[in-house]
């Protein structure tokens, strides 16, 4: 006795929250919430990611996957409200009308000077007409009554998509080209120290071929030059490591990022190159 009260109490409380999420359903309050705040600068990158992945499944005829993520994309930005129509699209190419009507309704609260404002409560009467069931006919009019010619099939409106976002671009914009050009003027500047340093070298050299008891002006000339040569020396390695690095740096990471979207994101790991004075490289930087 006690285990069949508590099975069917158990069953009571089951179908009690299932009548009460029914009940929420249809609740345009609760499926879209009032927008009372300004999407962040992250809130509108994951919109677009997911107004990305909407567009594909409904392009797939995946209609309920294309509804979650424009739902998730709307969250997100509150403020695009064409979404809106996308989400009414697929619920009528899933045949879910009367979820269509509910999310054209709230388009029209929410945009009521839209544009296209006419044109959608033209489309939402349509709906509604094509909801309601037709009057059952008595026999007396069944019998007089015309057959009316069968009504012929309208194209469904393709989805009215939000303005596209921007291409991605790359997550280093042109640093790299900034450290490659950094690397070449360097590379310049030593190949010229270098020439001038060895030139003076070999003329202090021809002036004075042992090295001994040189004039002073001729010992400072091949000093200054031994000076200038190891300083284009060094210049020359550091702008070599310079424009190795940049171009690693350009071609092998400078590549644009996938948005992130409502799939959630991952641990990240990443390398980049590393110049400086005396150092060159690459290190790796990570996250969860």
């Amino acid at each position: 006795m006690l285990r069949t009260w508590l099975v069917g109490l158990g069953a009571g409380m089951f179908l009690a929250a299932g009548l009460a999420v029914a009940g929420q359903a249809g609740d345009p309050s609760l499926e879209y919430p009032e927008c009372n705040r300004t999407a962040t600068a992250a809130d509108l990158e994951g919109a677009k990611g997911a107004h990305k992945a909407a567009t594909q499944f409904y392009e797939r005829a995946d209609y309920d996957r294309a509804i979650q993520y424009w739902k998730d994309a709307y969250q997100l930005d509150c403020a695009a409200h064409p979404v809106l129509i996308n989400i009414a699209n697929a619920y009528e190419k899933k045949g879910d009308r009367a979820e269509a009507v509910t999310a054209l309704e709230t388009y029209l609260s929410r945009a009521p000077d839209a544009s296209d404002a006419q044109t959608i409560r033209d489309k939402i009467q349509n709906l509604k007409n094509s909801i309601r069931p037709a009057p059952t006919p008595t026999a007396s009019e069944s019998a007089s009554a015309p057959v009316p010619p069968p009504l012929l099939p309208t194209a469904s409106a393709a989805p009215t998509r939000p303005v596209e976002a921007p291409p991605p671009e790359p997550p280093y914009g042109y640093a790299p080209w900034a450290v490659t050009g950094a690397g070449a003027v360097t590379l310049l500047v030593g190949g010229i120290l270098t020439t001038s340093g060895i030139t003076d070298i070999a003329d202090a050299e021809d002036r004075c071929p042992g090295r001994k008891n040189c004039a002073a002006a001729v010992a400072d000339q091949g000093n200054q030059g031994r000076t200038r040569a190891t300083i284009g020396g060094v210049l020359l390695g550091l702008g070599a490591a310079g424009v190795a690095s940049g171009l690693i740096w350009q071609l092998g990471f400078n590549h644009p990022q996938p948005t992130s979207s409502a799939l959630g994101s991952g641990a990240a790991f990443r390398l980049m190159p590393v110049a400086g004075p005396g150092v060159a490289g690459v290190g790796a930087a990570g996250r969860f």
